[in-house]
């Protein structure tokens, strides 16, 4: 093997300049990895030119495994996992001798480890890219590849997957509902008018109640969170640390992290998609980006190939299946995955730009405090970042948007983190721990609102989710039926995983507890049927005001007086609780628009319908929302 160095070759053949390597030198030392990554990550030469070079010091020529793959038999004998960690891969066999492609420094452990595998009597090496590598492998497993994208969850823990749909006894109970009212009507209509609205009211009022207590508890967490940093310094006192936590990792020291980007239909906004990511202050040589593109959108394929993008963005075409949603091309990403962590980030989204080390910094935190300080938490999964709207003041339909994501993020969340109840995840911004999210089964693609699943999957598995104090900024749906497309699907992935996770009661009870029972009564399940009855509460609240006041209509005086109170106090409550967050988050001239809060309900309401009944017709269906109609809108809401 050639002695020399690969600067020396690449000096030698006027492929870079001795600045251009003293400066790659310093990169390589503050950012760690090789020094060829920071080379190409500088565009002082190109991919090929510096494994071409590689290929005259190994001694071991060039091979594009692209114009010639490996021999299936030989790549499918390991697994991908395998095959892409270790940097090398089978390539062709002539009775004993064994040629190895490989994108590493040939080395007798790797001939050994070759020999070993294969049963081969000699072995003798290529050099292939690290992209041509990749893509040969994932050609090569493409089945496998397909299998864990779709339908390993389904088949390995069948209990936690929506590919079955409700059972029979789930889809039946709700149609049985419809003939029971109409003959109870026809035999008492004023008793049937009395429970259907005590129903309707106890079903509103328990999603109100749930909400209001979660709102309210942020203030708690916040105390909490002090009383636990008092409790740490005593700690770190008593055992002779420094007395603040630091995550102690240099540049160099960061874990590699994965963002996976799916995009479908949106060649509009792609540009700016890796531009937003490019501002992200992480080393460009410890990210591993995946835009991922279905085969079929040939037009944002072709954008995304146009853009040429930086090296360390990685275009994945994700073949054709069943069903072709979000979460399938993001298990399909997450199975090509080099990174320790892994998030996923939309089309439109805008992160902070430190936010990656914040969750490095946040799971980091969460190791020091369970093992040398004893924490009693359980481990974390999942730090998600808060999303907020860069648009919230486009028109009034993004105002209220805003407004409902202040009060998730700046209130009902941290609620709900003091309270100990399961925290389902947002669409985005989810920052995973990667093999415990491949322990959790990763997402599944028959659940159109696949992140509150896995957070509830989360907490059943013994791991938690938590919120790390960092932005995300989304663009609001700006036109009603886009908006009511989105929120049917968001809602009918509410109704599925309750579904999901009620098919077994019991067995859910027992695995999360009383605060996770309350987590799937009070919000995933009470919050689409809140939706569904606020019509029946108000059109009722109104019929009962005006018949016993007016109408001389006989009702009872508790359930008159239940009715009003429950509504209107609720629909109070929560417009006072939403204004606070809105105008914490955004400012008063946002806040103020909560007022409109039960119109905007109407909408909520709407979708909720819509969702029941593709519930029953077509729970997998995807109905995507439309991003960039408002991209180029730069609001001056948010603080």
């Amino acid at each position: 093997m050639d002695e020399r160095r690969i600067g020396d070759v690449l000096l030698a053949r006027g492929l870079a300049t001795q600045e251009q390597l003293a400066q790659a030198a310093l990169d390589q030392e503050r950012y760690g990895g090789a020094i060829g990554r920071q080379l190409i990550l500088r565009q002082v030469c190109s991919r090929l030119d510096l494994y071409s070079a590689l290929a005259d010091l190994w001694d071991a020529p060039l091979v594009d495994l692209i114009a010639e793959p490996p021999e299936t038999e030989l790549g499918t004998a390991i697994s991908h996992r395998q095959a892409l960690d270790q940097g090398w891969v089978a390539w062709r066999r002539t009775g004993s001798q064994l040629v190895v492609a490989t994108t590493v420094t040939p080395t007798e452990r790797i001939a050994s480890a070759a020999r070993s595998m294969y049963g081969a009597g000699s072995v003798t090496f290529r050099t292939t890219t690290d992209w041509d590598l990749w893509n040969a492998v994932e050609r090569v497993h493409r089945g496998t590849l397909l299998f864990k994208s779709q339908d390993e969850l389904a088949e390995a823990q069948p209990a936690s997957s929506a590919r079955a749909g409700l059972t029979g006894w789930q889809s039946r109970t709700p149609l049985s509902l419809i003939p029971l009212i109409a003959i109870a009507a026809a035999v008492s209509p004023r008793l049937t008018f009395v429970v259907v609205l005590t129903l309707a009211n106890f079903v509103f009022g328990a999603a109100i109640l749930f909400k209001t207590v979660a709102a309210v508890m942020a203030p708690w967490q916040a105390y909490r969170t002090q009383r636990r940093r008092l409790a740490e310094l005593r700690e770190r006192s008593r055992r002779g640390l420094p007395p603040v936590w630091s995550p102690h990792r240099d540049d160099a020291d960061l874990p590699i992290f994965t963002i996976l980007m799916p995009v479908y239909h949106e060649a509009n906004i792609v540009t700016k998609l890796l531009a937003n990511i490019g501002a992200l202050d992480y080393p460009r040589s410890k990210l591993d980006v995946m835009l991922l593109m279905e085969e079929d959108d040939h037009e944002t394929i072709a954008a995304a190939r146009a853009m040429n993008p930086p090296d360390y963005v990685r275009l994945v075409v994700v073949p054709p299946g069943t069903p072709q949603t979000k979460p399938r091309a993001c298990n399909y990403g997450l199975a090509l995955a080099r990174g320790t962590y892994a998030v996923i980030y939309d089309a439109e989204d805008r992160p902070d730009p430190n936010q990656l080390r914040l969750a490095v910094e946040a799971f980091d935190r969460d190791e020091f405090e369970r093992t040398y300080l004893g924490s009693k938490q359980k481990p974390l999964a999942c730090v998600q970042g808060k999303l907020y709207y860069f648009n919230a003041d486009y028109n009034v339909l993004t105002r209220m948007f805003a407004i409902e994501y202040a009060h998730w993020f700046e209130a009902m969340l941290p609620g709900m983190d003091a309270t100990g109840v399961p925290l389902p995840l947002g669409g985005t911004s989810n920052h995973f721990h990667v093999d415990r999210l491949l322990e959790l089964g990763a997402w599944d693609p028959f659940n159109v609102t696949e992140d509150a699943d896995l957070g509830l999957r989360a907490s059943v598995k013994g791991y938690r989710v938590a919120v790390i104090d960092s932005g995300t900024g989304e663009e609001a749906c700006s036109q009603t039926p886009a908006w009511i497309r989105q929120r049917t699907r968001w809602i009918k992935g509410y109704i599925v995983t309750a579904a999901v996770n009620t098919r077994h009661p019991i067995r859910f009870a027992r695995n999360t507890g009383v605060m996770g029972v309350i987590g799937m009564v009070g919000l995933i399940m009470a919050t689409p049927l809140a939706f569904l009855v606020y019509p029946l509460c108000l059109g009722f609240t109104a019929a009962t005001y005006v018949g016993v006041q007016f109408l001389g209509l006989y009702l009872p005086r508790v359930v008159v007086v239940t009715s009003v109170t429950t509504f209107l106090f609720g629909n109070a409550l929560m417009i006072v609780s939403a204004m606070i967050a809105a105008t914490s988050r955004y400012n008063w001239r946002i806040g103020i628009f909560a007022i409109f809060s039960p119109v905007y309900w109407f909408l909520h309401s709407t979708a909720a319908w819509r969702a029941s009944f593709q519930v029953l017709r077509d729970p997998h269906g995807w109905e995507k929302t439309p991003h960039g109609l408002s991209e180029d809108y730069e609001s001056e809401a948010h603080t």
